[in-house]
């Protein structure tokens, strides 16, 4: 039996392997739905944080169950890569005590004080918690839990695109997720102390959703709300997530011989929603705002948690005007600022993808899609804005680079030729250096990720003996 592939099924041996059937999966479904409501109920029923933290682990098993019983598989990738993820992130994660103060803030501001920049998180805390007492073990545990989650998630997505590729393009993927899991911007990167509890892995699971109803007719028309509540989490991911969001919209429009007009719709709907609640936000969240200053909202939240964060902190989440992040950047980005250092490490990975949709653009025969490759080198400048107004050059690198990797895995997946073509022509070019590229990634591996700002603190010693034995 010929090779065939179908979502959710496997080709083993030459017969679909499947882990449930049909009538018991629709039984598993509707007790897994049922099962997530309740310990949703649970967690914000138990005010206890030992209870409320078992209830919370547990919902997460459930929606991972829920995704394989709406696959019906797991294969050996997702296995493999779930595992990889799981055992960087038990032997790096920081203890509770360690959250840095400005990511501690993050789960403290809920809608309840009023519009900041990044309540949406904050407010589902607000919500588990019933308003009251926000422990630090419950904030570590809701964080540690949904990483895991993130990791699942991405797992299932980078193993599915991986067994569902052909054998000729099988091991360009293979090489593009090993440079994913091992580059300086990898996942690996949220684990650590300085990063890990990042809004950013509520913003990535929320790009995983939309990768997954953009193709669904009916069901996608919730992009635009999705759209909305990823500047909700953080109003950086303007610059970021939202031009993701828009590329595949795009392509949805592109990629078909005749416009449709509700995916014409569906983008314009986008647009124009994130326009007006921008433009909301910048008119009237001020006005939300429950605490006149800094001072008096610090001295009341100390009072809600055991969180350890500072005045400062909460000043420049919260109160802070754009201009006082640009006289903060301003001072703080000089020639010796270690962010520098984090864009020239990532420089030749970023290059590879430009080359790579160069030569998709030059591959490419029809003129909407021609022009849709340039697409992904055009989202590089206008993320490149956010460098020069916040200094949070780590975490930025890491997203710009999500979002090159994302668009490969999701064109890949949704088997887009062009992209599969110019895969299976690098083919050769991977098999020929096969010992440099492993060599190379268990090097980058070793150096590790980036972190808030600026490089591992290996990289920096490099740089720093390197200026030593020069004389500088």
């Amino acid at each position: 039996m010929p090779y065939s592939y179908k979502y959710g099924e496997v080709m083993i041996s030459g017969r679909m392997d499947s882990l449930f059937s049909s009538k018991i999966r629709k039984i598993l479904t509707l007790i897994s739905f049922s099962l997530v409501f309740i310990c949703i109920f649970l967690v914000r029923y138990f005010q206890d944080d030992v209870l409320s933290i078992a209830w919370l682990y547990a919902m997460y098993v459930c929606i991972m169950f829920l995704m394989v019983l709406y696959k019906n598989n797991l294969n050996k990738y997702e296995i493999a890569i779930f595992c990889f993820l799981g055992i960087q992130l038990v032997a790096v994660v920081p203890v509770p005590g360690n959250m840095p103060s400005l990511i501690g803030t993050s789960y403290l501001l809920s809608y309840r004080y009023g519009v900041s920049s990044r309540s949406f998180v904050a407010t589902i805390i607000d919500f588990f918690t019933r308003g009251g007492f926000i422990s630090r073990y419950f904030i570590w545990h809701f964080i540690f839990s949904s990483t895991i989650f993130l990791s699942f998630v991405t797992a299932v997505c980078l193993g599915t695109t991986i067994q569902k590729a052909k054998d000729d393009t099988k091991l360009f993927l293979i090489f593009l997720t090993l440079l994913f899991l091992s580059c300086f911007t990898a996942p690996v990167a949220y684990f650590f102390i300085g990063n890990f509890g990042r809004t950013e892995i509520f913003a990535m699971l929320i790009l995983f959703l939309v990768m997954l109803v953009i193709t669904k007719p009916v069901v996608r028309c919730i992009i635009p709300l999705l759209a909305v509540i990823v500047i909700a989490i953080h109003l950086i991911f303007a610059f970021f997530f939202i031009p993701f969001i828009g590329v595949l919209l795009l392509y949805e429009i592109c990629k078909k011989t005749e416009i449709k007009k509700h995916v014409v719709f569906l983008f314009v709907a986008t647009i124009k929603t994130l326009f007006i609640v921008f433009i909301c936000y910048l008119l009237f969240a001020r006005e939300t705002f429950v605490f006149e200053d800094a001072r008096s909202f610090y001295e009341y939240l100390n009072t809600r948690t055991d969180i350890i964060f500072s005045e400062m902190c909460l000043y420049m989440t919260m109160f802070a005007s754009l201009e006082d992040h640009l006289i903060y950047w301003g001072n703080t980005v000089q020639l010796g600022f270690h962010g520098h250092w984090t864009i020239l490490i990532n420089i030749p990975i970023v290059g590879l993808f430009v080359v790579f949709w160069i030569k998709c653009f030059l591959k490419e025969t029809e003129k909407a899609m021609k022009l849709f490759f340039l697409l992904p080198i055009l989202v590089l400048p206008f993320q490149a804005m956010a460098f020069f107004m916040f200094f949070d050059f780590g975490r930025w690198m890491i997203m710009v680079l999500n979002v090159q990797f994302m668009l490969f895995f999701y064109l890949a997946f949704v088997n887009n030729s062009t992209v599969l073509t110019v895969a299976q022509k690098s083919i050769p070019f991977v098999k020929r250096n096969a010992f440099f590229v492993i060599l190379l990634y268990l090097i980058i591996a070793f150096l590790g990720p980036v972190g808030i700002i600026g490089p591992s603190e290996r990289i920096v010693n490099i740089f720093y003996t390197a200026r030593q034995f020069i004389g500088l």
